[in-house]
């Protein structure tokens, strides 16, 4: 599972992620997955979301039916509090869809696998913020639905796939570096049992970032190597250091993508240089870098996840943002720590 976090947090977009999600999801019968294509459906307003997701929702349901027909004593005359989310019937009740505690009472009983849930290019769910017919409460009450389930009360498992480089940008970025340690402190430590990085997370946050993702990874990365975690073998600054690799023969991303990379290698080692010598900052200037290799090379390099894009400072929890421009930063910490170790070999091979 740990290899499966890092694929489908570290790759770019169009390289099999979702394929692979749904591979080892229908492959295993423990899983029991709700799969959510959001391609297939309208997601501008409350009545089109209740009509794009009650169409997938009712599949899923019609397969458990099919289950329980081949159960002893059970009757298909029931009337199950099944669906985690209330679906309404009339036009009115659909523009007011609410999210509701999940109940497993019937899941229990029969031993039906808890569902996990997989939505596919849930980046579309952005185009509810857009909408005037109560889309933004709408979207705020199913993250918070979304976190409440997954996070809080551990009740399922929920997946988010997308393609959109930018998807980051609504549902969560890095933390401060306060918030970040009280996470390290309070709750990954005593996960893992991991007393001997206690107190030691501005150490830590030099290769994780304040990303929880990447805090957890470490820690248990940390926990499995008996202490001994070196930060070039730390699973995330592996990746990273191979995908800027590749960067540097852009060439070979061809494969990845329909439409070929944009850049050169030496636009590639500007950005880096820029990155690494605003790496106390924590950000560039998108017009900045746009002067230095063009606008077409940055949008491909932010199209490949070689930059994190951020519109707004208003999602800039870790890093203290003056500017009211675009700003670009790397994707995460281990990758600025990879960006600072291949600049070092090209200025040792021009030697």
């Amino acid at each position: 599972m740990q290899i499966l976090k890092s694929f489908l947090t570290e790759r770019p977009p169009s390289t099999g992620k979702t394929t692979l999600v749904h591979q080892i999801l229908t492959n295993d019968k423990n899983f029991n997955p709700i799969f959510i294509n959001c391609r297939s459906g309208q997601f501008d307003s409350p009545e089109n979301v209740y009509n794009s997701l009650s169409r997938q929702f009712k599949t899923f349901f019609d397969k458990q039916k099919e289950y329980l027909k081949n159960l002893p004593n059970f009757e298909m005359g029931f009337k199950a509090n099944i669906p985690d989310f209330e679906l309404s019937s009339t036009k009115k009740e659909k523009e007011e869809i609410t999210f509701a505690k999940v109940n497993w009472n019937f899941w229990n009983s029969y031993k039906l696998p808890q569902p996990i849930l997989v939505i596919d290019e849930a980046n579309r769910f952005s185009r509810l913020g857009n909408s005037l017919n109560g889309g933004q409460e709408l979207l705020k009450s199913f993250l918070d639905w979304l976190v409440l389930n997954t996070k809080e009360q551990k009740s399922f498992h929920a997946i988010l796939t997308s393609s959109d480089s930018f998807f980051l940008d609504w549902i969560i970025n890095d933390l401060s570096k306060k918030e970040a340690e009280e996470y390290f402190e309070k709750h990954v430590l005593p996960r893992y049992e991991c007393k001997e990085l206690e107190g030691k997370f501005d150490q830590v946050c030099k290769i994780t970032g304040t990303r929880m993702l990447i805090i957890d990874m470490y820690v248990g990365e940390y926990e499995r190597s008996k202490g001994k975690l070196a930060d070039r073998d730390f699973s995330v600054y592996e990746l990273e250091y191979d995908k800027l690799y590749c960067g540097l023969n852009p060439n070979e991303l061809h494969p990845y993508k329909s439409r070929p990379p944009l850049w050169k290698d030496d636009d590639l080692i500007k950005t880096m240089e820029a990155i690494v010598n605003a790496k106390n900052q924590g950000y560039i200037l998108e017009r900045e870098l746009i002067k230095e290799i063009g606008s077409k090379q940055v949008n491909s390099l932010i199209n490949y996840n070689f930059l994190h894009r951020r519109p707004t400072k208003r999602f800039a929890y870790d890093i203290k943002c003056l500017s009211n421009e675009a700003i670009l930063t790397a994707m995460n910490m281990p990758s600025v720590r990879a960006m600072e170790d291949h600049l070092s070999l090209v200025s040792s091979n021009k030697k």
